[in-house]
């Protein structure tokens, strides 16, 4: 019946997503070999619904760097990335980069533990 509550704490016991901010050097960052940035809106339920997945994501793929930007508190650095990627700024959204470039991208419905682990083998994803 309270199987809500055992996840949560599951998922609070794992590491907390590194949080990219305004004293972050994001061109430092996007030159990384691999990394997912996630762009959160912490007052949408479907970003809450992505960021689960990606915290699903992160707890079956722990090696891959994932960080998020909270795109209320932090609106100038999440477009600075879409200017910086030339991806457009949507939220929630996903951005993979590897060895320096974008890889592709998913916003809304389409960011899924499934689907991240795809795109960061590097197989296309469908963009939504």
């Amino acid at each position: 019946m309270f199987d809500w509550l055992k996840r949560k704490t599951a998922c609070a016991a794992g590491s907390e997503m590194p949080v990219i901010g305004g004293c972050t050097d994001l061109r430092g960052l996007l030159r990384k070999d691999l990394l997912v940035i996630f762009k959160h809106s912490t007052a949408c339920p479907v970003s809450w619904a992505a960021n689960s997945q990606v915290n699903r994501f992160r707890a079956s793929y722990p090696d891959v760097p994932v960080h998020m930007v909270n795109v209320i508190k932090d609106r100038p650095v999440s477009l600075k990335i879409a200017e910086l990627t030339g991806i457009r700024h949507e939220s929630p959204q996903v951005i993979i980069i590897r060895d320096g470039a974008v890889l592709t991208s998913a916003s809304h419905g389409s960011i899924t533990e499934a689907n991240l682990a795809a795109m960061v083998a590097g197989v296309p994803s469908p963009r939504h």
